[in-house]
């Protein structure tokens, strides 16, 4: 009876509702399950898998380089400089000087900080800029962010920063000989030095062992190889992706003062990547393994961690 009126007021046959009812579950379900597919796509592009902890974060990413204020040494002790000056100078040619020079002064602008270490963290605002991150992203001042474990965070250079993550980061995969000036990789005999022109780096992805936030060390012997870490990793981000995914990895290189930073050359990677991450970017991996970067050497853990 019901049924019955159903029909004769809606016109619409009884089976036909079923259809309609039918339709309604399915097609909101489909564009449930097709987002949730585009979305689980779109998380596991490569360079996503490597800066996905940055990408998500909620906190500031925080950059770290070597800030530097004026200074003036007195009996064998550093003193910081008041009211530090500098200059610039700059060309300013003359119908009949081509070579003149002018100058521009400044002062009580510290802290300052090297070309290279700036160029290394352009680099890094570019990568970031590329996963969509354009907000929340600062040179981190090195006495206030000093403590600041809960923040991914990008450390440039040799600085006491990144001595202090070194402690406090897990794996730690890369071995640097102060006293040699000599950088090193675990699973591998190679020691790159800076001796002119020679220059070399490292690129280690981590994380800090207590709150498991993501660190990048982007750090050379000398300008030079600092400035082309953050070159390795712009360039080759997508490629560490496809082969270590959101894990841990390093990357020991070298490079060459009198062809700038844009030269580099990539000589050992640590670890060697997974098999399922081989087998699923097979190009990738055969055209490193051809490159023979990959560990030479089986080593325990404590030699791969420290």
């Amino acid at each position: 009876m019901i049924q019955e009126i159903i029909d004769f007021f809606t016109g619409i046959p009884k089976d036909s509702w079923r259809d309609v009812v039918l339709s309604s579950f399915l097609i909101p379900l489909i564009f449930y399950l097709f987002t949730k597919l585009r979305i689980w796509l779109v998380s596991i592009q490569p360079q996503k898998l490597v800066l996905g902890g940055f990408q998500k974060s909620k906190n500031d990413i925080l950059i770290f380089i070597t800030q530097l204020s004026g200074a003036h040494k007195k009996n064998n002790q550093w003193h910081l400089t008041q009211n530090q000056l500098y200059l610039s100078r700059f060309p300013q040619l003359h119908p009949h000087d081509k070579t003149n020079l002018e100058e521009r002064h400044y002062h009580n602008i510290d802290p300052v900080w090297s070309q290279s270490d700036g160029l290394c963290a352009a680099d890094i605002f570019n990568l970031l800029g590329q996963i969509n991150r354009h907000n929340g992203i600062r040179i981190a001042d090195t006495l206030r962010d000093w403590n600041e474990h809960f923040s991914p965070i990008f450390s440039i250079g040799f600085s006491p920063k990144t001595h202090d993550l070194i402690n406090i980061c897990y794996p730690i995969n890369f071995q640097l000989r102060e006293e040699f000036n000599n950088l090193s990789i675990s699973g591998h005999n190679l020691v790159l030095g800076a001796s002119h022109p020679s220059d070399a780096g490292i690129l280690q992805k981590t994380y800090t062992t207590r709150s498991k936030v993501p660190v990048f060390i982007l750090a050379g012997l000398g300008t030079t190889g600092t400035e082309a870490a953050g070159k390795v990793l712009n360039e080759n981000c997508i490629s560490f992706g496809k082969l270590y995914g959101s894990g841990s990895f390093c990357v020991l290189f070298k490079t060459d003062i009198t062809k700038g930073s844009d030269y580099y050359e990539i000589n050992v990677i640590y670890p060697k990547p997974k098999l399922f991450r081989a087998l699923w970017y097979p190009i990738t991996f055969i055209k490193w393994h051809l490159k023979k970067i990959y560990p030479t050497i089986k080593t325990t853990s404590s030699t791969t961690d420290r």
